[in-house]
């Protein structure tokens, strides 16, 4: 399994919280017991529009063309099912979603379809709000400790979840398996194109 990791503006501890999940295939635990994460493995592929520090043992996608959707294109091409997408991006979050894959944000919110789409479409009331004058934007959520814990148990719980059920829909709502995204190709697990 992949953790695709939308990397532009997530915070420094997620990048971090992220790279201590990456696992190669085979590898054990630290007191030696094999588990089923360590033989089927988890990679962790930071991407970025920019050069932005990653932790050790991930990897690191640098996409710079293509516009300002460059990045979120090349994660949608990848992506295959079973592989998880970490996003603060909520357009973004729905067409991932919307094909079954497993989406969640930085803050420990896991985005299906169903939920994706009515928060898109308070995101984009409320922009319509502030285009008019009628509201303002709320500058004042922060990212801290309790978004941390939020996203690391909701991390572990998805992570635990897509192992358990192979790569199909990881959508409740969606009854069928994935089989539209073009997938990865490279033989050696490498990220084409990097």
């Amino acid at each position: 399994m992949t953790i695709w990791a939308d990397a532009d503006s997530l915070p420094a501890p997620v990048r971090e919280i992220l790279a201590r999940r990456a696992r190669p295939a085979g590898r054990t635990g630290p007191d030696g017991s094999g588990t089923a994460e360590a033989s089927t493995g988890v990679r962790v592929v930071f991407a970025a529009g920019r050069p932005i520090p990653v932790p050790r043992g991930s990897e690191f996608l640098l996409v710079e063309t293509g516009g300002p959707d460059a990045v979120d294109a090349r994660i949608e091409v990848l992506a295959a099912p079973g592989d998880l997408v970490v996003t603060r991006d909520i357009p973004f979050a729905a067409r991932l979603a919307e094909a079954g894959l497993a989406v969640i944000n930085d803050r420990g919110d896991e985005w299906t379809a169903d939920t994706v789409r009515e928060r898109l479409s308070r995101r984009d009331f409320m922009a319509g709000l502030r285009s008019s004058g009628l509201a303002e934007m709320n500058r004042a959520r922060t990212w801290g400790p309790r978004e941390k814990k939020a996203f690391a148990d909701t991390l572990d719980r998805v992570v635990r979840r897509i192992q358990a059920t192979g790569p199909r829909s990881q959508d409740p709502g969606l009854a069928s398996d994935v089989g539209g995204g073009a997938g990865r190709s490279a033989a050696d697990g490498s990220v084409p194109g990097s």
